[in-house]
């Protein structure tokens, strides 16, 4: 799906299958979709997140405002504690957003970066599926706006 000149894909989080391949290397924005996710799964997505040079994440869900708050102090004990750490180039804006459609839409129009030049969204699923109805309907709502 191409929306805003952004194309949009779904990726699924699972510990069994490698998720990360998915995900681009640059150029890219998260609607991380998180929902009663035990924190140990968080610790280990968000610094991948990094890694591959995110630029904007977004979260929606029940623990959105937690997982933004967890990426911040990831990025803030990255630039403060460690002496040589993997942060993008750029600066990496955190959103969190309760109205799950809003989130969709602010991430796929709204959201800029001056640095990066956004050509990919990606919806990272964090649910295990459960939510997808959700994700399907915030998406059909945000192509309707188009």
């Amino acid at each position: 799906m191409l929306l805003n000149n952004r194309k949009i894909t779904i990726t699924k989080y699972s510990t069994e299958k490698p998720w990360l391949k998915e995900i681009p290397d640059q150029d890219w924005l998260c609607i991380l979709v998180v929902d009663n996710i035990p924190r140990r799964y968080l610790d280990e997505v968000l610094p991948k997140l990094l890694l591959k040079n995110i630029c904007w994440l977004c979260t929606v869900g029940s623990q959105c405002e937690f997982v933004h708050d967890l990426m911040d102090e990831e990025i803030i004990y990255r630039q403060v504690e460690e002496t040589q750490p993997h942060l993008p180039k750029h600066f990496v804006f955190t959103s969190w957003h309760e109205d799950f459609n809003e989130g969709f839409s602010f991430a796929i129009y709204a959201a800029r970066h001056d640095a990066v030049d956004i050509k990919n969204v990606v919806v990272l699923d964090m649910t295990n599926g459960i939510d997808q109805a959700r994700i399907e309907s915030a998406l059909t709502q945000a192509q309707d706006e188009a």
